[in-house]
């Protein structure tokens, strides 16, 4: 489990420890479970699907945005815009 945070220009939009996040990256799709290395991701337009014990809790559409894993394995979704 991990730290994820969702943010857009309006303000924090999700904020819960969950089991995996699946987002859209410019160069394709990609999941990320606890303990991931850190990274920061660009995204595109697409669905974001928030999982935990074993089941899609929240789901909902960007237009673009980036994704960082800190290196507390905490994750922090900058999203320009989300509906759903």
């Amino acid at each position: 489990m991990f730290q994820l945070s969702v943010v857009t220009p309006s303000g924090k939009a999700f904020e819960e420890m969950v089991e995996s996040v699946v987002a859209p990256g410019l160069m394709g799709g990609f999941e990320v479970y606890s303990h991931h290395m850190p990274m920061l991701c660009a995204l595109k337009i697409g669905k974001v699907r928030i999982k935990k014990e074993g089941k899609d809790i929240k789901s909902f559409k960007i237009d673009s945005g980036i994704l960082e894993v800190n290196a507390r394995h905490d994750v922090l979704l900058l999203a320009d815009q989300i509906t759903g």
